[in-house]
Formats: C-alpha cells, structure tokens, sequence
C-alpha cells in the first residue's frame, strides 16, 4: 500500500491530532459516533461518548489484538471441509492433524475442543482463525466502537482463510463482544472511507452504501456469525453505525485536509 496505506495516512493521522487535542474524546467522540450513514437506526449509542480514563492508543502500531470466540474456534473445527484443507498450504503435522478433522474422526475432534477451551498458543493446528485487528478501538464506559478504515480498496474484506464469508467489520465486532475486559459493553462498528474527490467529499458514494449495507445483510450475518444465535446476530447487526467518509471525519472534527503528520 506505501504511500496509500489506510492505517499511515489516515487513521494513525487523524486519531493522532483527536487524541492529542482531547484525550477524553469529549469534544470529538460524539462527532464520530454521528457521522455513519445508518445511525438513526441505532438505538444502543452511549449516553455518554466520553473515553475512559487513560484510554491507550489503539491504532497504527498499537492496534488490539482481540482473539477470535471460543465458540467460533469450535464451530470452525467441527466444520472444516477436505476441500479447505487440501487449498490451505498447510504441511507436516498440522496438515495431518487438519485432514483428520476433515474426516470428522471424533478423538481428532475431541481432542480439538479440549485444547480451544483451556489455553490455547497462537498458531496451533486446531485454531481456523486468528485475531482480529480493528483499525481503532475506543473504549468508552458503556461501549466500544471498533473501526475499519479503508482508502484506495474498493470494497470491504468479506472472507478468511477458514470461512468464504466473514466481513471484516463484523469479525472486529464479534470478537470484540467475547473480550473480558469489555463485557457488558454495546459493540459498535463504523466503516470510513476515501470520499470521492477532495476535501469536500464529506458524502460516501452509493458504492459504499451499498458495501456498506451488505455487511449487515441477513446472508452476510449468517454466514459470517455462524457461532452465534439469530439474537445476538442481529445484536451485533444493529450495532453498525454504516459509513462515513474521512473527509467527513475531517470537517467535522476540525481536522486538516490531507491529514497527514
């Protein structure tokens, strides 16, 4: 990406001067929280869009780690296909032990389910999916708002290794719900992206409402929410804000076109 790259020249930039201005997001975080082209439609914002004490920066270098659910790590072992395995490029004892779950042998699987619910290393043959890294985490007392940050791609990433539907935005949100340090918290998600055009560009372009949408269609919540019941789907659905533009995110909260450190 180089010069283009989301994360360098638009979310570290831009949270960057937020934070350094306001590090509470007092004056900022209900802009943000304003700003996605679905938010008359959420009833779960916060009362109160304020950061907690001593928020951390979490985006650029510093972006969370969430580990994927538990319950998503047992669906995906019990489902695995011959197919999926055979396209992995896996090798050795973990191409071995990945077959044999394939076939559905029920000690492989067992085994599996035993090793996801004690301690489980980055890695090990039986996690299909990996941690999660929302481009922007902020934490608030009654919420948490993750966010995908887009500039040159043209469309959401909507699939991983293990699963051939899986919206990225979805997946931030998803993991962020079985995170212990924010249970009890609404899970919000907003996209921003590149505005067609220059600073003015304070409108998404129809493409990206409709990309925007299709991630909280009812196919795309089943598919990628597989792990979870048709409540907390729609749950996580209704917690997304939709799109915005980043020279939207500029304008409003008085931040410099390009915004660029």
């Amino acid at each position: 990406m180089g010069i283009y790259n989301s994360s360098r020249t638009r979310v570290a930039p831009v949270f960057d001067i937020l934070f350094e201005r306001d590090p509470t997001g007092t004056q900022w975080l209900p802009i943000l929280l304003e700003l996605g082209d679905r938010v008359s439609g959420v009833s779960s914002r916060p009362n109160r869009a304020t950061l907690v004490p001593n928020h951390p920066t979490t985006w650029g270098k510093s972006e969370l780690s969430l580990d994927p659910p538990a319950s998503l790590l047992e669906y995906l072992v019990q489902n695995v296909t011959a197919e999926q395995v055979e396209v992995s490029g896996d090798s050795g004892f973990v191409l071995q032990r990945r077959q044999t779950l394939a076939r559905k042998e029920s000690g492989c699987i067992a085994e599996a389910l035993n090793a996801i619910r004690s301690a489980h290393p980055d890695r090990a043959w039986y996690l299909l999916e990996g941690p999660s890294r929302p481009d922007a985490a902020l934490i608030m007392d009654e919420a948490v708002l993750v966010i995908e940050g887009k500039r040159t791609e043209r469309t959401c990433t909507s699939q991983t290794k293990w699963m051939r539907t899986r919206s990225q935005l979805l997946r931030h949100m998803d993991a962020a719900m079985d995170m212990p340090c924010f249970r009890g918290k609404t899970i919000l998600g907003l996209l921003i992206v590149e505005g067609d055009g220059g600073a003015d560009a304070i409108t998404p372009s129809m493409h990206w409402i409709a990309e925007s949408s299709a991630q909280i269609s009812p196919e795309m919540l089943a598919s990628s929410l597989p792990h979870r019941s048709p409540a907390i789907r729609a749950l996580l659905g209704n917690g997304v804000l939709g799109v915005c533009t980043w020279q939207a995110v500029c304008k409003r909260c008085g931040v410099p076109w390009p915004p660029y450190r």
